[in-house]
């Protein structure tokens, strides 16, 4: 919600998480691993599809609205890791697990497309260009989520997040430049500041939360899935607090999403 509301989204996201970068500075000060050769490769890797989702949700905002572009992105990503998953970790999904990974996909559908008609006029309406970066977006999560997978076998959660943010941050700084200038940078802090602190603080917290899920052992393909309940929040966002277009369709979606969440936990 922050990064939709924000004057220039390339320069919240570059302040963004470099205030969480700093807000969660005692993490690497106080708990510090030496990782092998092979866990840094794996946080250099996962910081670059970071950084690419940032930047390709960004793109997608330009043109597309929050409750439509969020459950979008959000909600391919869990059709990717299935693929993934059991490719590189040999994860084997219940019948109940794909059922409610399904449900959460097509809840998604239901929210980005509104109504039937529009899977026809989706390449020919303005929102087509969000809707593609929107997707891969999706893809850009899918393959950090799969490498974190991975890397948090090797560090713990919360060092691997904070490392891995600030790679991110390094990631987008040349292009944040580019893009917006020292100057456009200033003005932004100025703009939103405490916005920025917020989001920073929320989204390091999230990330943790969901790499120690994974450092506990369950499938990536279920906690890539189940944590798209935030499409969920992000639609009903959209709709009350920044008056976007709601819908019964809309409505629908989530509830097809939260149900698809239950069915995982409750059978996957």
């Amino acid at each position: 919600m922050a990064l939709k509301r924000a004057r220039d989204r390339t320069s919240f996201i570059w302040w963004m998480w470099l205030s969480a970068s700093m807000l969660f500075l005692p993490i690497p000060l106080l708990f510090w691993q030496s990782g092998s050769l092979r866990a840094w490769l794996i946080l250099l890797g996962s910081a670059v599809f970071e950084a690419l989702y940032y930047t390709t949700m960004a793109k997608a905002y330009q043109t597309g609205e929050l409750s439509t572009v969020y459950p979008l992105a959000r909600g391919t990503a869990p059709l990717f890791i299935v693929g993934w998953s059991p490719l590189f970790f040999e994860e084997r999904l219940t019948w109940g697990g794909v059922g409610g990974v399904a449900l959460i996909v097509v809840g998604l559908s239901v929210i980005n497309l509104g109504r039937l008609g529009e899977w026809r006029a989706w390449r020919r309406n303005p929102g087509a260009a969000a809707a593609r970066w929107a997707l891969l977006a999706g893809l850009c999560i899918s393959c950090y989520t799969t490498m974190d997978k991975a890397g948090v076998r090797l560090l713990a959660p919360s060092l691997y997040t904070w490392l891995t943010m600030t790679l991110t941050v390094a990631w987008l700084t040349p292009g944040t430049l580019r893009a917006v200038g020292w100057q456009g940078l200033l003005t932004e802090w100025r703009a939103a500041r405490l916005s920025i602190v917020l989001a920073g603080f929320t989204a390091m917290a999230a990330y943790m939360l969901t790499l120690y899920v994974l450092r506990l052992g369950a499938p990536a393909s279920y906690v890539g899935a189940m944590r798209e309940i935030s499409a969920v929040l992000g639609a009903l966002t959209g709709i009350v607090l920044l008056k976007e277009q709601g819908t019964r369709w809309r409505i629908g979606g989530s509830a097809l999403i939260a149900g698809g969440v239950g069915t995982i936990a409750l059978l996957g």
